[in-house]
């Protein structure tokens, strides 16, 4: 039987996950006029920007902030679908409360602001003056980088490139950690050139904030307009298995036996969870098989929603650490020391928070007169044997989280914890990372996997793959789009075979829609 003697599949496309990342590839699968259907195996749509509510509080069930609200991918997606840029970013007067390792400073939203408390900052850290004109080398070089330049830095780490401009351990170590924990890794690990590209963006922009609904709101206004277009949507449909048959994608088949035949699936979990759980290795040639094993994913974190019956943290989020007050020098090698420990699954006592303040931004998310603090501490992925058990690392982020706010634990209501194995349950991705391609310099740009697989009709898309560049959920919604993109363009070819489309998507792809 030929190709075009088959029955024509149930759908044109059928999207794995309603992450920000597959949510936007199959908003624009519909837009061009591909008949779309979304699949999601929890409740509720959105992955590590879904929520639950407790109490009159509304909590998110990741941590955000966003760098670049509708200037970024969120608005460019929104206003491709017709819908202008319904999302309504907020901002707060103090993006961040630095606090930790001897440093206790309000940074500004705007550029200016920033710059004013760069003295202050100097000054609690101690840095001997000396090292101020390479300093401000390195801001001025951060700033005025142009795209080829900052592409010409992608293989280079952010250690390696600190080293350009300084000399003093101290100086490297705590910049260093500042613009590797973006991406949730050492500066040592963490690419130099994805790093400046997405710090040009939240410096210049100045625009780093939450939504009016909270994150969820993104998700759902990705599926309606999804919806708008012809997509289909579907809760509570776990995939037990992508079906390939002869090298090509056939058909999705349910965790409860349900058989949906398609001639695309864009799958947005990790690679190697794609390749191996989902499909099945012997589908792939031996050499993709490695590299889907080899990927180097990002670290991860232990969380806590915490409920507080007053405002006890006034600038947008806080980020730092314990110890508060450090009198060892804090180094290359102390940093080396305490994140070999992290990668060894041994708790060190040195605790990184990032920790969100979504009722900052809408004060609707919880009840009046409270406030609600989304916090997380870095953690190792569930493929790291533990040392010392995951609630060592909860503790830790909880009793940081105290030292930090002296107010908060005579205030808390209530706080909810999420381990890591809670959150991988929930996103579906096996060892829990946050990013599960990370930005690592053998990992960004060209060198990150292609949204084609060697399997006719299987797309990757979200953090796992594609060229673009991002922060976590800016990432992973760039990527949606590239690959919807790429999937239309080869549907309309006749890449995946002699499938014509029906007369609106054809019409819709000509127009470059």
């Amino acid at each position: 039987m030929t190709n075009r003697q088959e029955p024509r599949p149930d759908f044109d496309v059928i999207v794995i996950g309603t992450g920000l990342g597959g949510c936007a590839a199959g908003a624009i699968t519909a837009l061009n006029g591909l008949r779309t259907l979304i699949l999601e195996k929890n409740p509720r749509a959105g992955g590590a920007c879904s929520y639950y509510e407790k109490r009159g509080f509304r909590m998110d069930t990741g941590t955000h902030l966003f760098i670049r609200g509708n200037k970024g991918p969120f608005g460019r997606l929104t206003r491709r679908l017709g819908m202008g840029t319904p999302l309504e970013f907020r901002h707060t007067p103090y993006t961040v409360h630095l606090k930790g390792l001897n440093v206790d400073v309000q940074v500004p939203q705007t550029l200016l602001g920033q710059a004013s408390v760069v003295p202050k900052l100097l000054l609690q850290t101690r840095i001997s003056p000396l090292q101020y004109p390479g300093i401000l080398r390195l801001f001025h070089d951060i700033l005025t980088k142009r795209p080829h330049e900052i592409d010409a830095l992608n293989t280079v780490s952010v250690e390696e490139y600190m080293l350009h401009f300084t000399d003093n351990e101290e100086v490297r170590a705590m910049f260093g950690l500042l613009l590797g924990l973006m991406f949730i890794l050492p500066p040592w690990e963490a690419s130099a050139g994805e790093s400046i590209w997405n710090l040009q963006k939240l410096m210049k922009e100045a625009n780093l904030g939450y939504p009016k609904g909270g994150a969820s709101i993104i998700p759902k206004t990705f599926l309606q307009g999804a919806e708008r277009h012809g997509a289909t949507v579907r809760m509570k449909a776990n995939v037990k298995q992508i079906e390939v048959e002869g090298g090509a994608v056939k058909a999705v088949v349910l965790r409860g036996g349900e058989r949906i035949t398609t001639k695309c699936v864009i799958s947005t979990t990790a690679l190697n969870d794609t390749v191996n759980e989902l499909v099945g290795a012997a589908h792939f040639p031996a050499a993709y098989v490695e590299r889907a094993k080899g990927i180097k994913p990002s670290w991860t974190a232990v969380q806590a929603k915490i409920a507080v019956k007053k405002r006890v943290i006034e600038a947008g989020s806080l980020v730092g650490g314990t110890p508060l007050k450090f009198d060892r020098k804090f180094s290359d090698s102390f940093l080396r020391e305490t994140m070999g420990s992290l990668q060894h699954g041994k708790f060190s006592g040195f605790v990184p928070i990032y920790a969100p303040v979504p009722s900052n931004y809408d004060p609707e998310l919880c009840p009046p007169g409270c406030q609600l603090i989304t916090a997380v501490a870095v953690a190792p992925t569930l493929d790291v044997e533990l040392e010392d058990g995951e609630q060592r690392w909860i503790d830790g982020l909880m009793q940081a989280m105290y030292e930090m706010v002296p107010e908060l634990e005579r205030n808390v209501l209530f706080y909810d914890t999420w381990s890591v194995r809670t959150l991988a349950a929930w996103i579906g991705k096996s060892n829990g990372s946050a990013i599960t391609t990370s930005q690592t310099p053998q990992q960004v740009g060209l060198e990150r996997p292609s949204h084609r697989t060697p399997v006719q009709g299987l797309y990757i898309a979200g953090d796992c793959g594609g060229h673009a560049r991002g922060v976590g959920t800016e990432l992973a919604c760039q990527s949606g789009m590239d690959c919807a993109d790429m999937v239309t363009a080869d549907l309309k070819n006749y890449v995946l075979g002699d499938y014509p489309l029906e007369p609106r998507a054809q019409a819709r792809t000509a127009l470059g829609a």
